[in-house]
């Protein structure tokens, strides 16, 4: 059976780096999503009995187990694909499972090795190279243009420099250049329909600034469980440990946005969800974003247990809502509606309560208006305790995950859980 290297993860133990600067989360993006990470050169390559290959690397490779590389330039031509990491003898040395069998036992040329990206492409960027917009490879017509803005000021209006980091990002189903955004008839996420640019717009200097409506921090001030800063005391110091998981259909970011001050970390994404509806006319999207529209010197609405979508699928239903089209087929253009997980409470990874060895159940959700739309792709709910405090790759018979940390639960101070993340099979 073939091995699966669809979906792919990215972590700062890769040696990616996720700082308090301006541009860091596009080119974090641009890596991950579009680019891959190339590794050292390949200095001996070999194909062992099984058909599994065997790299040694000039320098340390910072991967981990169950990543997907890619290979290009080798011959046989056979070996130039892609494959999981099966092993990791030591820092310079891989065992690779091919996704199609090799039939050769012979590498005659030597090429290069990367980290495989998760499928997209960057269909527009601006000359400033503070946006992005992307899309999946070959995508359908469901597949959303997925925009990341970390511009400051539009000219007249500016946000701080020195204020605390994140970008504005939504989902738009026609684009025609980097800021077409503001044409009423094409649908957004989020969208207001009486105001289609309002993701998008920076408002007001200094601690009046209000930038944005759907937002990814990756760098503040603070301890989160406190809630009393705001964006205007700035980023944190230290770089922001992350997990990106996923594949051309839809990706998920574990991020500590207040480094320094513990396992913090929120989770958001975005992409397509599986539906349990028709979705030629309102498309089976999701959007995770802290939704607000405070301004920089605010607090309101700042603390990780009451801050609307702060956190995905995370310590209640208004902190781990997350964001979906409307399902009105007749109303099409109407504003996004909250979506809310159907699982075991927000305590995923948090307990042992259940006797199942490797309980990683799908998350089906509903709207506000009680439409069962569907269950996300990839993510799980946790029904075991946590054991790591950090990404760990895991594998139960066959079906590859990796586990992360995330703050789940809780409503007055840290309680870490996590989630695990379906890669596929193995085997």
């Amino acid at each position: 059976m073939a091995t699966d290297v669809e979906v792919q993860f990215f972590s700062h133990l890769n040696g990616l780096v996720l700082s308090n600067t301006w541009g860091d989360m596009i080119r974090l993006f641009d890596a991950c999503l579009v680019n891959g990470v190339a590794l050292p050169s390949v200095t001996s390559a070999s194909i062992d009995e099984q058909g599994d290959v065997h790299l040694a690397l000039f320098a340390p490779h910072k991967v981990m187990l169950l990543q997907i590389v890619e290979l290009t330039g080798f011959e046989p031509a056979s070996l130039n694909q892609k494959y999981r990491i099966k092993g990791v003898p030591s820092d310079t040395q891989l065992i690779l499972k091919p996704q199609v069998a090799i039939d050769e036992t012979a590498v005659t040329t030597k090429g290069a090795s990367k980290l495989a990206s998760l499928g997209y492409d960057i269909i527009f960027r601006d000359d400033k190279d503070v946006k992005r917009v992307y899309r999946a490879k070959n995508p359908t017509p469901q597949h959303p243009f997925i925009r990341v803005d970390e511009s400051i000021s539009d000219g007249v209006n500016s946000y701080n420099s020195t204020y605390a980091k994140y970008a504005m990002v939504g989902l738009l189903e026609h684009m025609d250049h980097i800021d077409d955004y503001q044409n009423p008839d094409v649908l957004q996420l989020p969208f207001d329909p009486a105001n289609p640019p309002k993701n998008w717009k920076i408002s007001g200097t200094g601690g009046d600034c209000v930038r944005g409506w759907a937002r990814w921090y990756w760098s503040r001030t603070g301890n989160p469980a406190a809630g009393n800063y705001s964006d205007s005391n700035g980023g944190a110091a230290a770089n922001s440990n992350f997990t990106l998981v996923g594949d051309k259909n839809c990706f998920y970011a574990v991020v500590n946005e207040n480094p320094g001050n513990g396992l913090w970390n929120v989770l958001h994404g975005a992409g397509l969800f599986q539906s349990s509806m028709t979705n030629d006319v309102i498309p089976n999207w999701f959007l995770s974003a802290h939704l607000t529209d405070r301004s920089a010197s605010s607090i309101s609405g700042v603390l990780m247990y009451n801050g609307n979508g702060v956190s995905m699928l995370c310590h209640n239903q208004n902190s781990g809502k997350f964001f979906t089209p409307k399902y009105d087929i007749l109303n099409r253009l109407s504003n996004h509606t909250e979506a809310y997980p159907l699982f075991l409470g927000y305590r995923s990874g948090m307990d042992n309560s259940y006797k199942n060895n490797f309980p990683a159940l799908e998350i089906p959700f509903l709207d506000k208006e009680t439409y069962l739309r569907g269950s996300l792709f990839h993510i799980c709910f946790a029904g075991k305790a946590t054991q790591e405090d950090a990404l760990t790759a895991l594998i139960a018979d066959s079906s590859m995950y990796v586990q992360d940390i995330v703050a789940s639960g809780g409503t007055g101070s840290y309680q870490k859980g996590g989630f695990y993340f379906y890669l596929g099979e193995l085997d």
